[in-house]
């Protein structure tokens, strides 16, 4: 029998491995932008696994309440034969700004924290989308993917299971991993629920301009979706944009953030640069830093240089004060509601 000591240890070995650095083929090209735009939409599409003209086969209204002065009716998005999605309309008692919506994506967690639902505990999202029906604003929030009554895609198949989260729950991330294996990303089949989403907001209520707000995850999406849309006039994106290197080797983000490849190609600022001309806040919390209890860490070291970098993009559109740097100094890895609501007013 081999004796343990002859097994070779850690401290035997050189473990200080890391990839290269990504190549970024579609940095951002100066001398060319338009050129430059062309083949990285190109190039994010087929990353993603994004199919931009998808639709769904409809909406439907389960049930409405009136929680203060706001009225919140759930929905049903029948995404395919096989998946149906939920969905939140807050709206103010009497008058809200007439063809304009807030499309308010969560993150890790559970979309009822969003909502001011009784027996809920309140977390880093602040009652978020209640909180802007109760300042005049129409919100949808969709659930996403991956997240509370969808954490598990393939729950009524027996056998089957597609889960990516629930607290206090073992996480393996098969919804990410099987998308992985079929060319797809979980936030590129989010992001064509959000198109299906506002098609239904166009189509079905009418209107004609979306500001998306997103925290953490919903950040990302806040961040990407918008590049496949034509009805989104403004973005407020909370904990995200800097390096996908720091999010993923320096503070420990989950996968739902991962696309594979992407470092060959991109980094955060020359997706996030899609959106131009479209006017972004990047928001973070001052305490948002790494350290041993923060699994998010987004406001790191890298942020300054992606900002940067994602104004130089906004710049050749001709629009250099189109992005914003929004700091909370005593935050958190959390939503600052009051500079929101200043920010879409």
């Amino acid at each position: 029998m081999v004796d343990y000591d002859f097994v070779i240890q850690p401290e035997e070995l050189t473990l200080c491995y890391a990839a290269r650095p990504g190549r970024r083929r579609l940095r951002f090209i100066p001398d060319d932008p338009a050129g430059w735009r062309e083949r990285a939409m190109a190039r994010l599409t087929a990353l993603l696994g994004v199919d931009p003209g998808c639709s769904a086969m409809g909406v439907e209204q389960l049930r409405e309440t009136v929680d203060g002065d706001v009225v919140v009716t759930a929905l049903r998005m029948r995404v395919s034969d096989q998946l149906s999605v939920p969905g939140y309309l807050l709206r103010p008692v009497g008058t809200a700004r007439p063809g304009r919506v807030v499309l308010a994506l969560h993150g890790h967690g559970e979309v009822e924290t969003s909502l001011n639902v009784a027996g809920v505990h309140e977390d880093y999202h602040h009652n978020v989308a209640y909180r802007l029906a109760c300042a005049g604003h129409t919100v949808l929030v969709p659930e996403l993917r991956g997240f509370g009554a969808l954490h598990n895609l393939s729950a009524h198949e027996p056998g089957a299971g597609l889960t990516y989260w629930r607290w206090g729950m073992h996480m393996a991330y098969p919804l990410v991993t099987d998308a992985f294996q079929h060319g797809r990303t979980l936030i590129g089949d989010i992001i064509e629920d959000l198109l299906c989403w506002e098609e239904w907001l166009r189509t079905g209520l009418g209107v004609e301009d979306i500001d998306v707000v997103g925290i953490s995850f919903g950040g990302d999406l806040a961040l990407t979706y918008p590049i496949f849309s034509t009805a989104v006039r403004s973005i407020f994106a909370s904990g995200t944009l800097g390096s996908f290197e720091a999010v993923f080797a320096a503070c420990g983000n989950a996968p739902a953030h991962c696309i594979p490849g992407v470092l060959e190609w991109f980094e955060r600022a020359d997706i996030a640069g899609l959106n131009a001309p479209r006017p972004i806040a990047l928001h973070y919390g001052g305490l948002d830093v790494p350290g041993p209890d923060n699994g998010s860490a987004a406001y790191n070291d890298t942020v300054d240089g992606a900002v940067a970098e994602l104004r130089a993009i906004y710049a050749a559109a001709g629009v250099p004060d189109a992005v914003t740097l929004l700091v909370s100094p005593g935050l958190a890895h959390e939503m600052d509601v009051p500079l929101l609501v200043e920010w879409l007013a």
